[in-house]
């Protein structure tokens, strides 16, 4: 994630401001991120994190676990949901906390299935606390799933 504040870019002390992907939120034992945090939000919804934790649930990767859940399978739809509100939640924290206008949210695995978790993810923001939600936008990341690859080429620039 990145801030964009009045047309500039964010950076902080280290040039990581606004990475939301670490933030805890479980102490869910199965959600090892990459970093080597144990339950932050990237540990528990991003793609890899995903197959991950699902895999035994036959659930080899998101897509598998997704197309599961559109078909209205209950276990499948019910783990969805709950990735869905610990992003919304994530997302809301930071629109109440920041007072954001717009968040665009990428990544293939979003970007694949955006119909789909869009409303989802909308709805755990939407209606709560209006004096700081209301005008808030989310949406679908313009650069779709390419938005993690510009990110990274942005911070070796």
């Amino acid at each position: 994630m990145g801030l964009c504040v009045d047309g500039h870019v964010l950076r902080g002390k280290n040039g990581n401001a606004g990475h939301a992907g670490h933030m805890f939120v479980s102490d869910n034992h199965d959600a090892l991120c990459g970093c080597g945090n144990i339950g932050d939000v990237e540990g528990l919804i991003a793609g890899n994190a995903i197959a991950r934790r699902f895999a035994e649930q036959g659930y080899a990767d998101a897509a598998t676990l997704l197309g599961a859940a559109r078909a209205g399978e209950p276990a499948a739809a019910l783990l969805v949901d709950d990735l869905c509100r610990i992003m919304g939640r994530t997302l809301y924290n930071l629109v109440v906390t920041l007072d954001l206008q717009r968040i665009s949210v990428g990544g293939s695995v979003f970007w694949h299935h955006r119909d789909f978790l869009l409303p989802k993810v909308r709805s755990h923001i939407d209606g709560k606390l209006a004096a700081l939600t209301h005008g808030f936008d989310l949406c679908a990341a313009g650069l779709g799933e390419k938005v993690g690859d510009y990110a990274a080429l942005a911070l070796v620039r």
